[in-house]
């Protein structure tokens, strides 16, 4: 099997298996941090209206949609989100192109509007949040009453998961398409407040970690 290089932080890594699953692991390390800490974590899946252009141009679309929920959820959960008083109160959230599977995480079927739209390229996330701000309530209730200020423009739809079984499984399905290689390290978008993106030093040092090499990537 061929090995394919990519480009984590400035970092030339082999695209093989065993680097993909530490990668995963890492943030998976990461959201159980935050558990720990008493944040709330749930799975976000992101559908969209039709979108023109080649995958790349989609995606860039998507990406943009996305940092905009992530924007606006930040100035309702905090009154001055650019405030340091309060970075610590806003949440965080870890974002990768998915494609759809022939069922759902509830069961359900995938609807021919799933499959066929953007011949089913979506975004799936997970999303960091506490209730110490202005929402004291959980997100699925929150976006359930207040979808319509989240799904606009090109945001067909919005679902709101909890997590509440071991994390590790929860980032494993989010990441599932980075394991079968439909995505890459390279999709994958962290957000904090302001819609910035960055990929945090975890991933290198897990890699360390996990594959127990001495050698720098």
């Amino acid at each position: 099997m061929s090995i394919r290089k990519m480009n984590i932080d400035g970092a030339n890594v082999c695209n093989n298996t065993q680097h993909l699953k530490a990668i995963v692991d890492a943030y998976a390390l990461k959201v159980k941090d935050y558990l720990v800490m008493g944040w709330d974590g749930y799975i976000f899946t992101v559908m969209f209206h039709h979108l023109s252009g080649p995958r790349d141009t989609k995606l860039v679309q998507m990406n943009q949609e996305v940092e905009r929920i992530y924007n606006r959820l930040g100035t309702r959960m905090v009154r001055n989100p650019r405030s340091p008083k309060w970075t610590g109160h806003l949440p965080v959230g870890i974002f990768i192109p998915d494609l759809p599977v022939p069922k759902s995480r509830n069961g359900k079927k995938s609807t021919i509007a799933d499959v066929s739209i953007n011949d089913g390229l979506h975004i799936h996330g997970i999303l960091l949040a506490n209730r110490w701000g202005r929402i004291r309530q959980r997100l699925e209730d929150y976006f359930e009453r207040n979808v319509d200020h989240f799904a606009t423009g090109r945001v067909r739809s919005i679902h709101v998961e909890p997590i509440t079984y071991r994390p590790e499984k929860a980032v494993r399905y989010v990441f599932k398409s980075l394991l079968r290689r439909t995505a890459t390290p390279d999709d994958v978008r962290v957000l904090n407040w302001g819609g910035s993106a960055h990929r945090p030093d975890i991933i290198r040092e897990a890699l360390r970690k996990f594959l127990k090499q001495g050698r720098t990537f």
